[in-house]
């Protein structure tokens, strides 16, 4: 089934890459200029019935939007010319004269950067609790390069935050590394034919605290690549939605301790009747599916602004059937409070669930937790803090 996998992923990325690359070859020619007096009777003959769709109203004939640019069309191989307007019943066949293609990219780069910081004081407390002092630098970024046709959006999020305590342990509170970029091109009110790629892991080794000798997870360890094409809806700046029929998840787990436990969903190391390993765990999981992507935005109040990122992922290919039912979430709400231009304070809720990461279940049995078994089940993050953010554009 593995295999099966491999194969039909790698013939829907061998296809993808021969359409784009006619499609920039197309392109290309479009920015030579083409001359449209050279077009001869058969030609402009060929362009009537290969555009023109049948009288609909008012025995007028309305173009076929196709995916080369609004103003140009493709009448053989090697011919490009004006899209016309609008083309009557009449056999007289009118070109309008090529307009240079602005090949410019506008950019914008915008983003905010900042530290978070939580502090915890116990003295003499009866209820019990221990003092402690945490801090978090966290760094957003955008940039958005559109042309006529293409629009280019990339996003990175980073975190990084540590927690001291009173006997001097510190542990890691939060570690992100999270890149997208999309491409979109127009092609109707609205909507527009995307591509998005998603790529996340994190900086640094998590351990099983208060145990930092047990590790967990790392960098690479895991990190989830996701390729998608499909369309997205976006009216306004307040809400867009991708759909995507037609999406790649790749699990890389680059520990090979964790990938020899099956970590992550990977499959895990084989051992003897004598607990030699002969066979070491795979360090890679492969998906083909479903995938949504929603984002919202919203204020709340003159200094209250509501940012949320809901994304599903359903494993259709999955070689148990069971599990092909099973959705990924993952769940991301931030409230930002300003106060004024340099502090905020910011509220983070994260929910998340994996079938394929399982979380172990324990039971306290005379004072003691012991390990009974392990499943997948529901993540959940929160934060509270007062943070020092600088935002540029």
């Amino acid at each position: 089934m593995s295999r099966f996998l491999y194969l039909n992923f790698f013939r829907f990325l061998f296809l993808f890459l021969i359409l784009t690359s006619s499609y920039l070859k197309v392109f290309s020619s479009i920015l030579s200029d083409p001359n449209p007096d050279s077009l001869t009777k058969n030609q402009q003959h060929l362009l009537q019935d290969t555009i023109l769709l049948k009288p609909i109203i008012n025995q007028s004939i309305i173009l076929l939007d196709t995916i080369l640019p609004p103003q140009l069309i493709l009448i053989s191989k090697d011919t490009i010319v004006p899209k016309l307007s609008m083309i009557s019943t009449d056999t007289t066949v009118s070109i309008k004269s090529a307009s240079k293609v602005d090949r410019r990219l506008n950019y914008k780069f915008s983003g905010s950067s900042g530290i978070s910081l939580n502090q915890l004081q116990l003295s003499n407390w009866a209820a019990g609790g221990e003092s402690s002092a945490s801090g978090k630098v966290f760094s957003d970024i955008r940039i958005i390069a559109c042309s006529k046709f293409v629009e280019y959006d990339i996003t990175g999020k980073f975190a990084y935050g540590m927690a001291n305590y009173k006997n001097n342990r510190i542990e890691k509170i939060d570690d992100r590394i999270d890149i997208s970029a999309t491409v979109t091109r127009r092609t109707i009110k609205h909507w527009t034919f995307a591509g998005v790629v998603t790529f996340k892991t994190q900086f640094a080794n998590g351990y099983k605290y208060p145990n930092d000798s047990t590790i967990i997870s790392g960098f690479c360890a895991p990190a989830y690549l996701n390729l998608s094409l499909g369309y997205r809806y976006k009216k306004d700046d307040r809400f867009t939605l991708f759909l995507s029929p037609s999406s790649g998840k790749f699990t890389f787990v680059g520990i090979q301790e964790l990938a020899d436990k099956g970590a992550f969903g990977v499959e895990p190391a084989v051992y003897d009747t004598a607990g030699n390993k002969i066979m070491k765990g795979k360090n890679h999981l492969v998906e083909f599916g479903i995938n949504v992507l929603a984002n919202f935005r919203q204020p709340l109040g003159k200094n209250i602004e509501l940012l949320s990122t809901l994304n599903l992922y359903n494993n259709y290919l999955d070689e148990n059937n069971k599990n092909r039912w099973n959705i990924d979430v993952d769940w991301e709400t931030t409230i930002n409070f300003t106060i004024n231009k340099r502090v905020s304070t910011i509220l983070f809720f994260h929910f998340k669930y994996d079938h394929d990461t399982k979380i172990p279940i324990y039971e306290t049995v005379d004072g003691v937790d012991v390990k009974v078994g392990e499943s997948p089940r529901l993540q959940f993050k929160e934060s509270l803090g007062i943070g020092l953010t600088y935002s540029f554009t």
